[in-house]
């Protein structure tokens, strides 16, 4: 679990503290972690501590301080992109303008695609998109520099777990 708590220090920008304590807990003592966010776990249908709990506490760690979005797998369209610029706002990174995106030209592709035009965009600000992979029907979305991807994806695999930044 020492990997995960590398990807902790990767992910969490100015909160790192808050949430390295929070996935140490759900490492350390799970029956503790459960038990102090048993409501938030509840709203993810899990009634008891399980294997994947650090890598859940680390996902809602992110999402509770606004450095990940979770989103439907069957969401498309301008909505997406102002969920990417509010990732982007909340850890400095540059703007985009998403003009191509304006004239419905893609509103129409299923969301993989539609992340996979984003993120091409994206990729040209050197900033990756990404999603911390849940096994659920949604895409939990980070920003991060192009340049750390490759690290947070193996760092993620070595804890068992999967960051894909290709939808």
């Amino acid at each position: 679990m020492h990997t995960l708590l590398l990807l902790v220090q990767k992910l969490s920008c100015e909160v790192e503290e808050q949430i390295f304590s929070e996935v140490s807990l759900a490492i350390q003592k799970p029956e503790s972690y459960f038990e102090m966010f048993k409501d938030r776990l509840d709203e993810r249908g899990i009634d008891s501590p399980i294997d994947e709990l650090a890598w859940i506490s680390l996902v809602d760690a992110l999402l509770d301080h606004g450095l990940a979005f979770e989103i439907d797998w069957k969401e498309s369209g301008l909505y997406i992109c102002d969920v990417v610029d509010e990732l982007l706002d909340r850890k400095n990174m540059a703007c985009v303008s998403w003009e191509d995106f304006e004239d419905g030209e893609f509103d129409e592709l299923p969301t993989s695609q539609y992340l996979n035009k984003i993120s091409e965009k994206l990729k040209e600000q050197a900033i990756s998109l990404a999603s911390l992979d849940i096994e659920s029907d949604c895409y939990v979305l980070i920003t991060v520099p192009s340049s750390d991807i490759d690290e947070m994806k193996a760092l993620a695999k070595e804890a068992g777990y999967s960051i894909q930044d290709s939808f």
